[in-house]
């Protein structure tokens, strides 16, 4: 072998012939001899396909706003997609074990559903948002990579917001606007999601002047979107995150508060009875034609009726719509939603998913985190309350998005070795980082 040769044979002998290109290199007895061949870089000619990974998670961030129905029907299909090129197994963690428990926990739960057609289609939707957020964690390893979802998202919620906008001038009688075959309550509550998500970006310091201040041009459209929709809760979010930031700025580290608030009302608010006085002052936004929050107030004790029959176990994913004697609609409020879909089983792990995904988060390891995670919680709690968003193909692939935050707001300046001086004095100092 060239490596080592002039070590290996007599000093007598003649040194092999180099080749014209090779360099040469001191031997340990002071000749010349072959250098050792460069190693071939790793998968030497091969296509590797780990760099697209990230764009099967991409194509479901614009899908989840612009066609959640696609997003349903082909999240399981972009998920693999994801899996399979990033070339490795993924990088699971507790809250990874935890949403594969809740969908093995829903499949269960057609043993005894009520409505087992509906409960088939609400497991396939649980299996879905499952995988595309284990899908999601994996891919998203860098900052790039979160941020190349980030603005995928706004692509589909800047074009969504559009298209409601060119819908309002077009019928300007229209009470409330929303995408044909999309729910109204729905791209509100994806329209809000996109605030949270240009926030993100305006912490993480995204790009140059220009393009931040693009992303300042973007809260006052998607604002202005979602007051197109009509809807109320989403309507509170944004008075919400904004209260928040500014809380959050002149306190600092408001996160913790955040997320006992919120469990608070999520648990109080349904099993509270509400129903016993009518909030006038929501009753008369958008002046709305209902003095019930849209039925809700009818809905509630029927879902808290029905999840007291079953309370460990529930009635059954998808269930509860079949059996509601009102309006055929499903309970619009995340603890009586899960209590009904999986009992009380089914709320502890969602919780823990939950609780597990914000510790990923790392709210305590600077205040930008922290701000992120509260604005988070604060922005959603009023659709929690009020909305279905616990299926959400949009919900879970954010959720995933801000479990990675640490990767996401690394300055570019991490990451890069310290000057390392020689202590030799015969050389110049090496290694300095330009």
């Amino acid at each position: 072998m060239a490596q080592g040769y002039g070590a290996a044979r007599s000093i007598v002998e003649h040194p092999p012939r180099r080749p014209d290109d090779a360099t040469p290199a001191r031997s340990p007895i002071g000749r010349p001899r072959t250098a050792a061949p460069a190693p071939a870089a790793a998968g030497g000619g091969r296509w590797n396909l780990a760099g697209f990974s990230v764009l099967p998670i991409c194509l479901a961030a614009v899908l989840g706003t612009v066609s959640p129905n696609l997003a349903y029907q082909g999240g399981l299909w972009l998920a693999a997609a994801a899996l399979l090129t990033s070339g490795r197994l993924p990088r699971t963690g507790p809250a990874d074990y935890l949403a594969i428990l809740i969908c093995c926990w829903a499949s269960a739960t057609l043993m005894w559903s009520r409505d087992v057609e509906s409960s088939q289609i609400a497991v396939r939707a649980w299996w879905t948002v499952a995988l595309l957020l284990i899908a999601a964690r994996h891919v998203l390893s860098s900052r790039r990579r979160l941020l190349l979802v980030a603005a995928s998202y706004l692509a589909g919620a800047g074009w969504t917001a559009a298209e409601l906008i060119r819908a309002s001038r077009l019928d300007q009688t229209a009470l409330r606007v929303s995408l044909e075959g999309v729910g109204v309550n729905y791209t509100a509550y994806c329209l809000v999601t996109a605030v949270l998500v240009t926030v993100l970006l305006l912490v993480a310091r995204v790009g140059a002047r220009p393009v931040r201040a693009a992303l300042w041009l973007l809260l006052p459209l998607f604002g202005y979107a979602t007051m197109l929709t009509g809807t109320r809760a989403s309507q509170l979010a944004l008075v919400a995150v904004a209260a928040y930031l500014l809380v959050d700025r002149l306190a600092g580290r408001t996160w913790a508060f955040a997320v006992g608030a919120s469990a608070v009302l999520l648990t109080l608010v349904p099993f509270g009875h509400l129903t016993r006085y009518q909030p006038q002052w929501l009753a008369n936004v958008f002046d709305r034609p209902l003095d019930d929050l849209s039925g809700r107030l009818a809905v509630w004790p029927v879902a808290e009726a029905s999840f007291w029959d079953s309370p460990l176990v529930g009635i059954g994913v998808g269930a509860f719509p079949s059996t509601n004697p009102y309006y055929g609609v499903g309970a619009h409020s995340l603890m009586l939603t899960l209590g009904n879909d999986l009992g009380l089983i089914g709320i502890v792990m969602f919780a823990a998913v939950i609780g597990f995904l914000i510790r990923d988060a790392a709210p305590g390891l600077s205040r930008r985190h922290g701000m992120l995670v509260g604005a988070l919680i604060v922005g959603w709690t009023p659709i929690w309350l009020s909305g279905h968003w616990e299926i959400s193909p949009v919900a879970w692939l954010m959720l995933a998005l801000w479990s990675r935050l640490p990767a996401g707001l690394l300055d570019r300046q991490v990451g890069t070795p310290p000057a390392v001086p020689s202590t030799s004095p015969a050389r110049p100092p090496v290694g300095l980082a330009r």
